[in-house]
């Protein structure tokens, strides 16, 4: 037979759903901190390096306008070219920088406007350089000439105008170059910020997908718990209070459904229906034991051992009262069995036990003596007043007729009655009624005979 979805299987699925969500939260987490890393690797590279270039272009720019003050102040050409190839030497390094800056991924946009700001300061450094080489050269000049050279002194005032007007544009140009710098710097601290921003909205994203994923668990969880509460530790309890109590019901184990706790109740209800059943045949079998233990198993009366030994329980109540004892045999009982079989003797014993049992008073103990021999003792009745009850069932006997396979058998029995002897034992009773018997045998059976009360009795018997 096909097993249904079994318990097992149910709780497999929800423990592999469990571990599923888990590792599935666990891979999620990993894979957020992994491209966490990555990315403030990755900005950390990228916008610190590109600061650091923007922050070393600034100050080299800053340098350049250094070195025009140096220009400025040389007094001879040693002095102008000196700082003339420290110029230089900072526009390569501003133009490398600037390429740099340019190849950098977390800077965007053009470097035009720095790259003219930077020609246009150089070519005024030069156009500087020219004034102060002219500068150099009038004041030697005028040197040579005398210091009250007219023409000197006036050339003199006018490259110093020129310079001044130069100074003026450098500085401008200084600004704007400061300007273009700052303007990259602040752009590249822009798409940090930008970037950084997304990648926190990133982990925010992340972590409301975790947060799904704990919830998504808890849930299974908490299913998974509610599941077992109900579908085992409620069930097994219920199993455990049925088989617990001293009478077990059957009836009261659920075995509904088509899992393994379901099977195993319905293993346990076929056991306790066994049980029951074995406990119903065992109490049967008991009872026929005892039934067996004292009466005839073939008339159903009681069997001589039990009237033995309900004599022995009633001697108070026999030495008190009035009782008659009566002893009944089948004529020609083995002639019956040697001629019909034993079979139709059992149903002969039958039928005399049923007329005796219907025609002895209802207080009359009536016992199976021996095969063919019933006994009784009637308390309250004499033998004069057991007389006539005791000749009906005779006549009731002969008359009727016993078909055995076919063949009608005409059956008689004689009767053997003595009253209580008084102040003498049962056994004495007994045995007077055993002697009436016999007297009934010898006057040629079937009838009654009373055992007459002799002289030698104590008085105290008669009628009751």
């Amino acid at each position: 037979m096909r097993e249904g979805f079994g318990l097992t299987a149910r709780l497999a699925v929800l423990t592999a759903l469990l571990t599923l969500v888990i590792l599935s939260t666990i891979g999620v987490a990993l894979l957020s901190f992994g491209e966490y890393r990555q990315a403030l690797s990755r900005l950390s590279s990228e916008s610190t390096r590109a600061l650091m270039t923007a922050s070393r272009l600034k100050q080299q720019s800053e340098s350049m306008v250094g070195s025009g003050a140096l220009l400025l102040l040389a007094d001879d050409h040693f002095s102008r070219r000196q700082a003339m190839f420290e110029i230089g030497d900072r526009e390569a390094w501003i133009r490398e920088l600037v390429v740099e800056l340019e190849a950098s991924p977390a800077t965007q946009g053009t470097f035009g406007e720095l790259d003219e700001t930077l020609e246009q300061l150089v070519d005024n450094l030069r156009a500087l350089d020219t004034l102060v080489q002219q500068r150099i050269d009038t004041q030697a000049q005028r040197v040579s000439r005398g210091l009250h050279d007219a023409d000197g002194i006036l050339r003199l005032h006018h490259l110093e105008e020129r310079i001044a007007e130069q100074v003026r544009i450098n500085r401008t140009l200084s600004m704007e170059l400061g300007v273009a710098v700052g303007f990259h710097v602040n752009h590249i601290r822009s798409q940090l910020d930008t970037s950084v921003e997304r990648l926190n909205e990133e982990i925010r994203r992340r972590e409301r997908v975790l947060a799904a994923f704990a919830g998504v668990a808890m849930l299974v969880l908490l299913v998974t718990v509610l599941y077992v509460n109900r579908s085992v530790v409620r069930r097994v309890l219920q199993l455990h209070r049925a088989i617990s109590r001293q009478r077990p019901a059957p009836e009261e184990l659920d075995v509904s459904g088509r899992d393994e706790i379901a099977r195993m109740a319905r293993s346990m209800q076929r056991y306790m229906h066994d049980i029951s059943d074995n406990e119903r045949r065992i109490l049967a079998m008991n009872r026929e034991l005892d039934f067996l233990a004292s009466h005839d198993a073939l008339t159903h009366l009681y069997n001589r051992h039990h009237f033995e030994r309900a004599l022995d329980a009633r001697q108070a109540e026999l030495q008190e009262n009035l009782y008659s004892v009566v002893m009944v045999d089948i004529d020609h009982f083995k002639r019956i069995n040697d001629t019909h079989g034993h079979a139709a003797g059992d149903q002969v014993i039958c039928r005399v036990a049923e007329l005796l049992d219907e025609g002895l008073p209802e207080a009359a103990l009536l016992a199976r003596y021996g095969g063919e021999e019933f006994v009784a003792l009637v308390p309250g009745y004499s033998a004069a007043a057991l007389e006539p009850l005791l000749e009906a069932t005779r006549r009731r006997l002969a008359r009727s007729a016993i078909v055995v396979d076919g063949v009608s058998l005409r059956v008689t029995a004689s009767f053997g009655v003595a009253q209580k002897i008084p102040a003498a034992a049962f056994s004495l009773c007994l045995k007077a009624a055993d002697e009436a018997l016999y007297e009934a045998k010898r006057r040629g059976r079937n009838r009654v005979v009373v055992r007459p009360l002799r002289q030698s009795d104590s008085e105290g018997g008669g009628d009751g």
